[in-house]
C-alpha cells in the first residue's frame, strides 16, 4: 500500500500505460499549475494507523532542457529498514499513498500538456471570471459534457487535445461567441447575456 520515494516513479512507469510515458518528458518551458479551488488539510493514515497531514510540495522535471512544474502530494512517516523490517522514529521521509500516487500522476499529465499548449486551469478560472461564465455553461459552449471544465480546473488537463481547444477559446473571445451562439442547450436569454460580456471591450 505504501511506497518509498526512491521507488515512487519506477512502480509508476510499470503501472501505467505506455501513453502515459509522455508525462515524463522534460519540456523547455516553465508551467506553474494552480492549486485546487479548495485547500482543506487532509488526514493520511500512517503504517501505525495514526493520522497525519497531507503535505504539498512543488516539484520540477527535466526532459531536453524544458521543465515541467506540478505539486506533488505525500506524507511524512518513520524510516523503516528494509533488511531488519525496524522502524527508526527519530527519522522521517517521503512516502505515498495508492491515491497520492494517482493524483501525482494526473497533476504530472496535466503540466505536460499545459507545456505542449493546452490552457492550464489557472487560466480557464481567470478568463470564466473575468467575463462570469460559469464552469458549467462554459463546458456546454465547448461541446463538453456539463461537469468537464469543472473538472478540469480541480484535476488539471486531460488531453491534448481538448486543452489546445479550449486555449485557442481562451486567446480568442470572438471563438467563444460564436460557440456559444451554436449552443442549443443554453437559452436565448442567457445567450445574449454572456455574448454582451464577451464583446465588451476592456
Amino acid at each position: 500500500m505504501y511506497c518509498k520515494e526512491n521507488n515512487f516513479y519506477t512502480t509508476l512507469l510499470i503501472k501505467i500505460k505506455k501513453k502515459l510515458v509522455f508525462v515524463y518528458l522534460h519540456i523547455n518551458i516553465s508551467v506553474t499549475l494552480k492549486p485546487k479551488q479548495y485547500m482543506e488539510t487532509k488526514i493520511v493514515l500512517t503504517r501505525e494507523n495514526r493520522p497525519t497531514n497531507e503535505l504539498q510540495s512543488l516539484v520540477e522535471k527535466d526532459y531536453k532542457g524544458i521543465k515541467l512544474q506540478f505539486n506533488e502530494v505525500y506524507y511524512l512517516d518513520y524510516i523503516v529498514d528494509e533488511e531488519t523490517g525496524l522502524i527508526n522514529k527519530h527519522i522521517k521521509e517521503k512516502y505515498f499513498t495508492k491515491s497520492q500516487i494517482k493524483r501525482n500522476i494526473r497533476a504530472l499529465k496535466s503540466s505536460y500538456y499545459i507545456a505542449r499548449g493546452s490552457a492550464s486551469p489557472c487560466e480557464i478560472i481567470q478568463f470564466r471570471e473575468k467575463y462570469n461564465i460559469p464552469a458549467s455553461i462554459f463546458s456546454l459552449i465547448l461541446g463538453f459534457s456539463k461537469n468537464t471544465i469543472s473538472y478540469i480546473e480541480n484535476e488539471g488537463i486531460t488531453s491534448l487535445p481538448n486543452g489546445r481547444l479550449i486555449k485557442m477559446c481562451l486567446d480568442d473571445v470572438t471563438v467563444v461567441d460564436q460557440y456559444l451562439h451554436l449552443c442549443d442547450l443554453i437559452d436565448n436569454v442567457k445567450k445574449e447575456e454572456i455574448s454582451k460580456r464577451l464583446r465588451k471591450k476592456d
